[in-house]
C-alpha cells in the first residue's frame, strides 16, 4: 500500500510540473515589433501588445537600450506591472553592434520572451520580431 501512495504522489508531482511548464508556454506574451533603420538611428513600431506606437532613439556602436511593453527603460528602472490585457509583459536589450549603412543589432530577451539571443542586419528595411524571435 506504501508503494502505491509514493507512486501515486510521484505521478501527480510530476503530473503537476508538466501542467504548469506547458501553461507557462501558452501564456507567452504576444507582441509584435517592426525594427527600422533610420537616417536618424533606430525606430520600433508597435503592431500588437505594446503601449507605444512608436519609439525612435540613436545608439553608438556597442551601445545598449532596454525596452518593454512601455517603451525604453532605464535597467534601473522598477518593472511595472501589465494590468491591461492588450498589453505583453517582455523585456528585451538591443544594442547596436556596428557603425554604417547597414544597420546590425543584437537582442537579449530578458523575459516575456522564447528567445534569449537574436543578431541581424536591417540594411535599408526593417524586420519584425515578436516572442518567438525574427518573423
Amino acid at each position: 500500500m506504501k508503494k502505491f501512495y509514493l507512486i501515486l504522489v510521484a505521478v501527480i508531482c510530476f503530473g503537476t510540473s508538466v501542467n504548469t511548464q506547458t501553461k507557462s508556454a501558452l501564456e507567452a506574451s504576444k507582441f509584435l515589433l517592426l525594427i527600422e533603420n533610420t537616417k536618424d538611428g533606430i525606430k520600433l513600431t508597435s503592431r500588437q501588445g505594446c503601449a507605444f506606437k512608436e519609439l525612435s532613439f540613436s545608439l553608438k556602436k556597442g551601445q545598449t537600450q532596454e525596452i518593454d511593453q512601455f517603451g525604453m527603460r532605464d535597467e534601473n528602472d522598477e518593472v511595472k506591472e501589465v494590468k491591461d490585457d492588450n498589453l505583453a509583459s517582455f523585456r528585451f536589450r538591443i544594442t547596436k553592434m556596428n557603425d554604417g549603412p547597414a544597420l546590425e543589432v543584437a537582442l537579449e530577451g530578458i523575459e516575456g520572451t522564447a528567445w534569449k539571443h537574436l543578431r541581424f542586419s536591417i540594411p535599408n528595411g526593417s524586420q519584425l520580431i515578436n516572442e518567438n524571435g525574427m518573423r
